[in-house]
């Protein structure tokens, strides 16, 4: 069986979905893949295909289930003798995001050094994926509160995007994380600044927008909350909610972004729009938990 010719098929099918935004008919997809690679014994398949399928899962709030498809992928990782390779570090950052995903910090922050180690000794230290890394440790230790910790990771991932013209999205991305960092800081300026640079980004890039930018909608949402214009906040927060409803459906991230457009609701003093918009944030939340 020719492996590579079969993986191609499936990211090509893979893409053009995406492209869609159907994110259900993506896991579909993905699942075939699977059960016809777990089939066919093909090993190489299976690490492919359970790192895209945990990624769905992530997205999609579907935490134990991204787990276990990143599980997957470790053993594939082992049974293919590939540890401490690029393989086994970016199968170690996607499990490790699932962790932080699900607020299981100090476990995802284990995964992301181990996966650190890793890229750097395979000699990446100037590579995006290791940029991204730093990016990922810098908003667990934001979830934990350590935002020293924080803003350091997050000043090692931009020192190296910076220098990757290639790689805007994730420049883009780093700014946001950076920018989050500020906010909590009441660094207002600053987190402006940078929030200005990630949207131009965003927008300069052709096609749809990348899906990452309802991170940087948010946290604009969240500088125009902070500084009191709460119109323009509740623009941004709702530009988010569409972005995330469109790109991932109504997980985990669509809820709390619903819970801050209640807060801004209760702040201007609109009990009916506050109580929408919890009620959106509660029934996604039951849905959820009931997974």
């Amino acid at each position: 069986m020719d492996d590579d010719m079969d993986l191609n098929l499936f990211f090509q099918e893979l893409d053009l979905i995406f492209k869609t935004g159907n994110i259900k008919e993506a896991e579909q997809l993905v699942l075939r893949w699977m059960e016809k690679a777990q089939k066919e014994g093909n090993i190489p398949a299976i690490l492919a295909i359970s790192n895209e399928l945990g990624g769905i899962y992530r997205v999609t709030s579907r935490f134990e289930e991204g787990k276990n498809a990143y599980s997957i992928a470790v053993q594939a990782v082992k049974l293919l003798n590939l540890e401490n390779t690029e393989q086994h570090g970016t199968t170690l950052l996607n499990l490790a995001s699932v962790y932080a995903a699900s607020k299981n910090n100090h476990e995802a922050l284990r995964l992301y050094e181990q996966a650190a180690g890793i890229f750097e000794k395979c000699g990446l230290s100037n590579d995006y994926r290791l940029a991204a890394l730093y990016n990922n440790i810098s908003h667990v230790y934001d979830e934990l509160n350590e935002l020293d910790k924080a803003e350091l990771n997050a000043e090692k991932s931009l020192r190296i995007i910076e220098t990757l013209p290639d790689f805007p999205v994730e420049m883009a991305t780093t700014c946001t994380s950076l920018a989050c960092i500020y906010l909590k800081q009441k660094r207002y300026q600053e987190a402006e600044r940078n929030l200005f640079t990630a949207e131009q980004i965003f927008k300069k890039q052709q096609g749809k927008l990348d899906p990452h930018y309802a991170a940087t909608l948010s946290a604009m949402g969240e500088l125009y909350y902070y500084t009191g214009n709460y119109v323009l906040s509740i623009d941004y927060f709702e530009k988010a909610l569409e972005m995330i409803r469109v790109n991932y459906g109504e997980n985990i991230s669509y809820a709390s972004t619903c819970r801050n457009i209640a807060q801004i609701y209760e702040a201007i003093g609109n009990p009916s729009k506050k109580d929408e918009y919890n009620l959106l944030a509660a029934q996604v939340e039951e849905r959820i938990n009931k997974i």
